[in-house]
């Protein structure tokens, strides 16, 4: 970050009427987003600085910080400075604590974050400045990426400065994120040939003639090199000034600028010399104290060589610390030293900082390219560290954990513990392939068989990482000799656990019985929950929904003692899914709601998620169309198909497209369509068929059964025969694979429809929705006006609104060749209920029915309302007034008992609907509203 003394800033004019134009529009309460792009010298910083300038004189409130190439390690370093430092801070620096008290650290801090910023915005006005993005950790560029989005209609401007990327980083796909969603971009280049007059005129106090301007030329339009060069030529003396023109007494380039780095700290005493080199260890800015720690001096030894370092303007002093003028002369004095000296000097700065209070992970990256073998102190700051980052920045803790392995002596007492952190993070981070290799190779080479399977236990019970992997570390586990029954009951259980959940249902009935026989003789509270969760499953998968029942019951009711909340919280959840499979949904929504509660309650951001999803799931299959919509579009909204590891994932992503084929959206089925592409490229079978049937939504719905066809025969079964999604299921899937079938007369798919219906019928007798499924079925299959008429007396008696708004369609079109009444009756009831459910485009084509048979009277109804007041659901109203009445996202969830991130969803929708960029207009117009 440049360090520039106080001067005009010339050349930028356009750049800086953009910025002032985004920060003019926070008056209307707009939000506000530029990012800046330039190269080192450009005057990134100085842009900044501007712009915090203007936004001050605006009455806007400033946060601004600088990612440290020092601190990429520290979770949300830089963000939190933005927010939090500056005699003036955004927000309250007392809220600190709590925030770093939390666990699950980055999704809940976002949200108190989120909630923070929310209330500060809707006082005045709020500009958040990072500069140097391109060194920001990975919590900060998490925040870039949601935050901004999920802050929408709110007075906050961000501007994010960064050197150009040279790869496709997170940072990069976060800022193309923002710059579709309207956000500005800046590309600094060289100053123009006025500029440089300019900043020359005012930095000599006079014209510079044709000989300094030749010079200038030298340094390409750099205002780093320009100011450079025109220090050096005064701090030479070779410049004269006449009759106010500044002119070059001779031609040589200033030393400071042709020099090397090593050359013009040459000239330097020894002791500022050897200062400055120290303090390039310590980072881009230190204290005095650190300083003098790190060369073994006294401060009183110091002051006259820190004085010749500001002399020089290598060093200047900023907020109460000392800093380098610049980034490049930071990094040219590192540049300067040796290899071997720089390494030595980061090592000793690195202990320097841990002893005046550093954490572990803002010095590990400088232990981790500076420690020798053996060195205590790095192996232990590493293992620190990558146990602190093991959640949140898993790459970077399984890269610590394996430089801590490689400097720890083959003995050492913390290499166990290092390697089982290395191995989960790996895991974690998703490098499955070097995951495993790596646990396979240092696992066995470091722990007794014992700890080994204990290890592999862990990585096997972890949801956030894809079925498979957690599937081969179960079986290598078991491969291991002599482990201790109770530890292989909980092995067997857990294999068997996940080769459900990933669809091998087959090789799991093949460990069922090996399974129960360990369990039972182990006794194990913990292993028989895993067993009994695991059967649930399976019985669900082969659409036994009592039994799954009864054995999901018993799991949860015990489950307590077992001390396995992962699965406790999976099956609450569990159980309310086959409330609802059995039409009984008003339970089944209060344990959705009751386990987000709870997931709140506990800061479990995993278990939060998990019930979010659901909860979207139940809210489309009662037809709640805009409910689930707002659910499910804020749960995925940043979802590009590489997180979507786990089923229930799969099977939310799949309710999302099923909502945008509904009501039109056609921007958001490309989206998911690249989703599934994904995930049926890199998913376990399971998550491939739904990634499949995905795509077989999105066929059909473009009128092109064939493709439908296609994408169903691509996640085949071994036996080659298509399946459709079985973990979690849709019981009225069949009915889509009956038109699929019967369009592209494909007699098999048919078939599969109609067994598949006919056999949930006979095992789950009773239950209507699933009884009208099979009647849908084969009133399509038949035909059957007789069967269809079944089908629609069975599904207005269950919650499923759209499933009987179908059925009305098919036995409306069934009755056109007989009935023509009848058949306009039925579709006209069709056509109010996809009406009242939102469900546009069904509409649309029922519409189109309608008045293919002569229809154009009050019976087809006008298109739904799409803007204004009375285009808005009746949540969307309810968010609208809450939100104008000053609440913040948070506190509107808790009022409605949802997320944020479904209240944000509703507010997008508002806002579009209502033609508003604010939440001030907002506020106005629902004035206005309520008024009139």
């Amino acid at each position: 970050m440049a360090i520039v003394p106080a001067r005009e800033f010339h050349g930028r004019d356009a750049e800086l009427a953009l910025i002032r134009g985004e920060l003019e529009r926070l008056s209307d309460g707009a939000e506000a987003v530029v990012v800046v792009e330039g190269a080192a010298g450009m005057g990134k910083s100085r842009l900044l600085a501007e712009a915090a300038a203007i936004a001050r004189s605006l009455g806007i409130r400033v946060g601004r910080s600088a990612a440290d190439s020092s601190e990429t390690m520290v979770e949300l370093a830089t963000l939190l400075a933005a927010l939090f430092d500056g005699t003036e801070p955004l927000l309250d620096p007392g809220t600190l604590s709590t925030l770093h008290a939390q666990p699950e650290q980055r999704f809940w801090m976002l949200r108190d974050l989120q909630q923070l910023l929310e209330r500060a915005a809707l006082e005045s006005p709020l500009l958040i400045a990072v500069d140097d993005a391109h060194w920001a950790d990975a919590g900060t560029v998490a925040a870039i990426r949601t935050l901004p989005t999920r802050l929408m209609g709110l007075p906050i401007a961000w501007v994010i400065a960064l050197r150009p990327p040279r790869e496709a980083t997170p940072l990069v796909h976060a800022l193309e994120h923002l710059k579709q969603d309207g956000g500005q971009t800046i590309v600094l280049g060289p100053l123009d040939d006025d500029a440089v007059v300019q900043l020359a005129a005012e930095i000599l106090a006079a014209q510079p003639d044709q000989s300094i301007l030749k010079q200038l030329a030298e340094a390409d339009g750099s205002p780093f090199l320009v100011v450079e060069t025109l220090l050096g030529l005064q701090e030479e003396e070779r410049i004269r000034v006449v009759d106010g023109r500044a002119q070059l007494i001779d031609n040589r380039l200033p030393r400071r600028v042709h020099e090397k780095m090593r050359e013009r700290l040459g000239r330097l005493s020894d002791e500022a010399s050897d200062a400055v080199t120290v303090a390039a260890s310590l980072g881009r800015t230190f204290t005095f104290d650190e300083l003098a720690r790190t060369l073994g001096r006294s401060a009183s030894d110091l002051l006259g060589p820190v004085a010749e370092l500001l002399e020089a303007n290598l060093l200047v002093e900023r907020d109460e610390k000392l800093a380098f003028w610049h980034d490049l002369t930071r990094e040219a004095v590192r540049a300067s030293v040796p290899v071997t000296a720089r390494r030595a000097l980061d090592r000793q700065a690195a202990v320097v900082l841990l002893e005046v209070g550093a954490l572990p992970v803002e010095v590990a990256a400088q232990l981790a390219a500076s420690a020798e073998l053996g060195d205590e102190v790095a192996i232990t700051t590493l293992l620190e560290a990558a146990e602190a980052l093991v959640t949140t920045d898993s790459g970077t803790a399984a890269q610590f954990g394996q430089r801590a392995i490689a400097i720890a002596p083959a003995h050492h007492p913390q290499r166990g513990e290092i390697v089982a952190t290395t191995a989960i993070a790996l895991h974690i981070a998703g490098d499955s392939e070097q995951a495993i290799a790596f646990a396979d190779r240092a696992l066995r080479e470091t722990l007794p068989a014992l700890q080994e399977a204990e290890v592999r236990l862990s990585i096997a019970g972890m949801f956030a990482i894809s079925p498979e992997i957690r599937i081969g570390a179960g079986r290598l586990a078991l491969n291991l000799p002599d482990l201790p029954e109770t530890l292989r009951a909980r092995h067997l259980a857990c294999l068997f656990h996940n080769l459900v959940t990933a669809g091998r249902l087959d090789e799991g009935r093949a460990v069922l019985e090996e399974t129960r026989a360990a369990v039972e003789s182990a006794d194990d509270a913990r292993a028989m929950f895993t067993l009994r969760v695991a059967e649930s499953a399976l019985e669900y998968t082969d659409d036994r929904f009592g039994p799954s029942h009864e054995l999901i019951t018993s799991a949860y009711r015990d489950g307590i003692f077992a001390g396995d909340d992962q699965r406790l919280r999976l099956a609450h959840m569990w159980h309310g899914e086959l409330l609802s499979v059995t039409d009984r949904d008003d339970e089944a929504l209060a344990i959705a709601g009751d386990g987000l509660a709870a997931a709140q309650r506990d800061r479990q951001g995993w278990a939060y998620q998990m019930f979010e999803t659901w909860h979207g799931r139940m809210l489309l299959r009662t037809g709640r169309l805009s409910e689930a919509l707002a659910v499910l579009e804020g749960r995925f909204a940043l979802e590009d198909g590489t997180h979507a590891a786990g089923v229930l994932d799969a099977a939310g992503i799949v309710a999302l497209g099923r909502l945008a084929v509904h009501t039109g959206d056609t921007r958001q089925a490309r989206r998911l369509s690249e989703i599934a592409q994904v995930m049926l490229e890199h998913g376990t079978p399971a998550v491939r068929r739904h990634a499949g049937w995905l795509l077989a939504l999105f066929a059909v719905a473009e009128g092109n059964a064939e493709a439908a066809r296609g994408w169903l025969r691509a996640p085949t079964e071994p036996d080659g025969r298509a399946i459709l999604p079985r973990f979690p299921l849709d019981i009225a899937d069949e009915v889509l694979l009956a038109r699929i079938g019967l369009a592209t007369h494909d007699d098999e798919l048919a078939q599969l429809a109609l067994l598949n219906s006919r056999r949930r019928s006979e095992l789950n007798p009773g239950v209507a929705s699933i009884a009208a499924t099979a009647a849908h079925v084969r009133g399509l299959l038949e035909p059957s006006l007789a069967e269809l008429r079944e089908a629609v007396d069975l599904f207005e008696r269950a919650p499923r609104r759209l499933e009987l708004a179908s059925a009305l369609e098919d036995l409306g079109v069934e009755l056109i060749a007989t009935d023509r009444e009848a058949a306009i009756d039925a579709l006209g009831r069709t056509l109010a209920l996809y009406t009242e459910l939102g469900a546009t485009w069904d509409a649309r084509r029922v519409r189109s029915r309608l008045r293919e048979l002569g229809v154009r009277r009050r019976l087809v109804a006008a298109e739904p309302e799409t803007n204004g007041w009375a285009a808005l659901t009746t949540s969307e109203l309810t968010v609208a007034r809450l939100v104008a009445e000053g609440l913040t996202n948070r506190e509107v969830a808790e009022r409605l008992f949802v997320s944020p991130h479904t209240v944000n969803s509703h507010l997008r929708h508002v806002f579009l609907k209502l033609g508003i960029t604010s939440r001030v207009e907002l506020a106005r117009v629902a004035r206005d509203f309520e008024i009139a």
